[in-house]
């Protein structure tokens, strides 16, 4: 197993679409921050504060964690390096079991970059974060388990999918589907229950202004009962969702989204390896 992260370290740090991920992250939250920095500076009374902004990258690690994982791991079948590793006597599961370290560590440096960005550029020109310290850890301690359950996904997908390209276009599908399943849960969640009346003017042909009102009416669109809790369930548990809500500074439930992303990164890794073993390397 050492020497098979020590490869894959290696490989790692020689890897152009680990840099290029690096750099991505590091530009989006400079461009996050100089954004809200400029509309600190032309908008009258707007006082900005950095916590609106320090987890924005968790929107955008999903479909960077398919693109990095879909490449770097498809490149090992395209190269012939996984079966090579088994060749000289590296058996599946520690194979496996290396790659999910290698592509976590990656993806959690992407991920550490962007917040590291926000901070030494934000601070200095936008100010301290309102939330406290202890908070704002235990989000990023939690966005880091959260990106660890979707890390293992996308690690099964690339070790079980032989070709490179089909795997990073499989794994980009998910991760759309994960930023767009997050969004949707959000909006639906978020309805109001009942639209509230309100009085409006009607001007008739004859130039007589007539008063109306409308009732207080529910919203159709309002979710209730168990499709709620289903939903419910789903915001708190997807990894894509617990991102989501980081990024938006939702209250977060420390106890509960790290089991959550433990079992799933432990149930989807163990699957993974599962078929691994059985799968036939030409």
């Amino acid at each position: 197993m050492s020497k098979l992260l020590r490869a894959n370290f290696a490989r790692l740090v020689k890897s152009r679409i680990f840099w290029i991920g690096v750099l991505f992250m590091a530009v989006l939250g400079g461009i996050s921050t100089m954004t809200q920095y400029r509309e600190m500076m032309t908008i009258a009374d707007y006082m900005p504060n950095i916590d609106s902004i320090l987890f924005t990258g968790c929107v955008f690690m999903p479909i960077v964690s398919a693109v990095f994982v879909g490449l770097f791991v498809g490149t090992e079948y395209s190269d012939g390096t996984i079966r090579n590793k088994m060749i000289v006597g590296h058996e599946r599961g520690a194979v496996y079991f290396s790659n999910f370290i290698v592509c976590a560590a990656a993806l959690f440096v992407m991920h550490l970059t962007y917040i590291a960005v926000v901070v030494a550029v934000g601070f200095p020109l936008i100010g301290n974060a309102e939330l406290p310290v202890r908070e704002l850890v235990i989000m990023g301690f939690v966005s880091l388990i959260s990106l660890l359950a979707l890390t293992a996904v996308f690690v099964l997908m690339g070790m079980l999918i032989h070709g490179k390209a089909v795997c990073c276009v499989a794994a980009m599908l998910l991760g759309l589907v994960a930023i767009m399943s997050a969004s949707m849960i959000h909006s639906r969640l978020n309805e109001q229950e009942y639209y509230d009346e309100y009085r409006f003017s009607i001007t008739d042909e004859e130039g007589n202004v007539h008063e109306e009102q409308q009732e207080r009416q529910k919203n159709p669109l309002y979710v209730t009962g168990t499709k709620r809790q289903v939903y419910e369930f789903l915001y708190d548990f997807l990894p894509g969702c617990q991102l989501w809500r980081i990024s938006s500074c939702e209250p977060v439930h420390s106890a509960v989204f790290p089991i959550y992303s433990f079992c799933i990164t432990v149930v989807v890794t163990a699957c993974g390896m599962f078929f691994f073993r059985r799968k036939n390397i030409n």
